[in-house]
């Protein structure tokens, strides 16, 4: 009797671990680091830590190898999240002058808190040291490639804020990336998954201008400039995924001051080198934004404008004016016409027929008295 007893507890026991385990999760983005520097050079990079479990969770981020734990400062190195947050870890690399050879190390995230078991991910960091003889500058560069799960190709400068979502991507699922912080205006990314493509990281940037990644920008009153990354390079591809959709809010605060038409709100989309304008339609509103979805074919940077209210009234009646004018113009052109056509005999040539009928009336009337 107590050995069952006993075997109940043990696996009630493992359940509850179990059940903990899972509700601490977390992910990291992007899911690599690479440095080139010279020997005494320093670099910074940025590490996001997200908690993918339902509960809060502390978490901690180090070096897994003492060797090279002094080249590195991680700040902050602890911190706690709750569910679906996302923690910038800054990763401050500082090769000693006496470096020769290439570095390979890892870093360790993990949670510390809601489960006793030791799960977390390490992120690969490659350092290559660059020989002070190779014509090479001080610098570095990251060579993550662009994309979702690998990083952004804008530079951080451009960056005002980025929020990050991870899902399991599986072959014949809808798909959908949430983002409750609120940080940027994309509230939601969804698709449907053609492929299988494990655990995918989506980035949203809001940008301070235009990316550096288009040359000009989209026509009318810009509210908001968006990069999206989702997944790494080459993954969000009409291969891989379809029915790809964004859902983003408008404040009607800058509706108000700004006079738009809130029907001309569009979704501007950068690909082929141009700007394509995506239908936008409003989904939803409260006290503080307009809610629209639009659907888009691929992922990259966009835009969010809107035309001011009468912008279509005034190019309408700039239309109308100028076929006015131009039927004025035809009006008048007809009218000289019609003038040359019906013009008066001069003064002259009446006068010259005015004699010659006297005359002729003359010599009637002589003629008739000699008879």
């Amino acid at each position: 009797m107590l050995k069952k007893i006993a075997i109940i507890m043990t696996i009630f026991l493992i359940s509850v671990q179990a059940v903990s385990a899972a509700e601490v999760g977390v992910g990291v983005s992007p899911g690599k680091l690479s440095f080139e520097l010279n020997p005494g050079a320093q670099e910074e990079q940025l590490l996001y830590v997200i908690n993918t479990g339902s509960e809060s969770a502390s978490y901690e981020i180090n070096i897994d190898d003492s060797t090279y734990e002094s080249w590195f400062s991680l700040s902050p190195s602890s911190f706690t999240l709750q569910a679906g947050e996302n923690k910038e870890v800054k990763v401050i690399l500082t090769v000693p002058s006496s470096a020769e050879t290439d570095v390979d190390c890892k870093i360790l995230v993990y949670p510390t808190s809601g489960t006793e078991v030791m799960t977390g991910i390490r992120v690969p960091v490659h350092v290559d040291v660059v020989s002070s003889n190779s014509g090479s500058s001080s610098g570095g560069s990251s060579s993550s490639s662009s994309g979702g799960g690998g990083g952004s190709p804008e530079p951080a400068s451009n960056v005002r804020v980025k929020e990050i979502s991870q899902q399991f991507v599986t072959n014949g699922n809808h798909i959908k990336f949430e983002f409750p912080q609120n940080a940027t205006p994309v509230t939601y990314i969804e698709f449907d998954a053609k492929k299988s493509a494990g655990k995918i990281t989506t980035i949203v940037e809001e940008l301070k201008e235009k990316s550096t990644l288009t040359p000009t920008e989209p026509e009318g009153n810009i509210y908001r400039y968006l990069n999206i990354w989702v997944g790494n390079e080459g993954f969000a591809t009409p291969e891989n995924i379809e029915n790809s959709s964004v859902g983003f809010k408008v404040s009607k605060a800058w509706v108000t001051e700004n006079e738009i038409d809130i029907d001309s709100i569009t979704f501007q989309h950068f690909a082929d080198d141009i700007w394509n304008s995506l239908s936008a339609e409003k989904v939803d509103e409260d006290d503080e934004y307009f809610y629209f979805e639009a659907k888009t074919p691929g992922f990259s940077p966009f835009a969010i404008t809107g035309q001011k209210t009468g912008y279509s009234t005034e190019v309408k009646a700039d239309e109308e004016e100028s076929g006015i004018q131009d039927m004025e113009t035809r009006n008048s052109v007809e009218s000289e016409n019609e003038g040359e056509n019906n013009a008066e005999p001069s003064p002259g040539f009446c006068s010259i027929l005015t004699g010659a009928g006297i005359i002729i009336s003359a010599v009637i009337i002589v003629k008739r008295k000699s008879l």
